[in-house]
């Protein structure tokens, strides 16, 4: 949804015009706060493939970000004496120790495939080819590879969302409208409660709109808090 979307369905919940200044109220602003918010619980990690270098600057990449949670090689290999061949290729893998097909193997001739792929294993699991290291400051990730280095490595990270139009999940999507419209009624009940005409026959909401702003805002911030604690982030 974007910003005018957003507005325009807070504006008619409230019954106010959307093109029009409230009490020199802006429903924008309410959303603004409101995404500012909301930013600090979306914690869904998205997935970036780009070119490797030893030094890759994020934000040349798009890729904007305050938690990168892991970097690896787009095309990881075996290793060992198999570190140009694709584990996921037994063919080739059959190729790499000299043999030149599986269909007539015997057992005692895959016996040799089986520990040269286990010693690879073994290899991936404790070898330190492929090392990385995000630094927030400069937006940057360092990349370390000791072997034949990748053609693309990808990215895992938390997005930092700039504008409202980036968010798709209709969940967040909803909760960015309840505390938008949260928000604005408190900036609403404020304005109307700050002076009050005694003997007058007309009375504001003003404390009426205080009060369901605090009690709403209270209640999606216990939601929003909740779900935090049940949000694992796995680096």
């Amino acid at each position: 949804m974007t910003m005018a979307e957003i507005v325009h369905q807070i504006s008619f919940s409230l019954g106010i015009p959307a093109n029009e200044n409230v009490e020199d109220l802006h429903i924008e602003d309410a959303v603004l706060i409101a995404f500012r918010e909301l930013k600090r619980y979306i914690k869904n990690p998205e997935d970036k493939t780009v070119p490797y270098a030893r030094r890759i600057d994020l934000l040349a990449n798009n890729i904007r970000t305050n938690k990168v949670l892991y970097v690896y090689p787009s095309r990881p290999k075996v290793g060992l004496a198999l570190s140009n061949v694709d584990s996921t290729n037994v063919f080739q893998v059959a190729a790499a120790v000299n043999f030149g097909g599986l269909q007539n193997a015997s057992t005692a001739d895959l016996d040799p495939i089986i520990l040269q792929l286990s010693m690879a294993q073994a290899a991936n699991s404790l070898s330190q080819d492929f090392q990385w290291t995000y630094s927030v400051d400069n937006q940057c990730v360092y990349c370390t590879c000791k072997q034949v280095q990748p053609g693309s490595v990808t990215i895992r990270y938390v997005p930092d969302y700039q504008d409202v139009s980036e968010i798709k999940s209709q969940t967040w999507l909803d909760y960015l409208i309840r505390l938008g419209e949260a928000h604005m009624k408190k900036a609403l009940g404020r304005s109307r409660s700050k002076y009050t005409i005694e003997g007058s026959n007309v009375s504001t909401d003003g404390e009426i709109l205080l009060s369901e702003a605090n009690a709403e805002l209270e209640t999606i911030r216990a939601e929003l808090e909740n779900r935090k604690n049940k949000l694992i982030v796995v680096n």
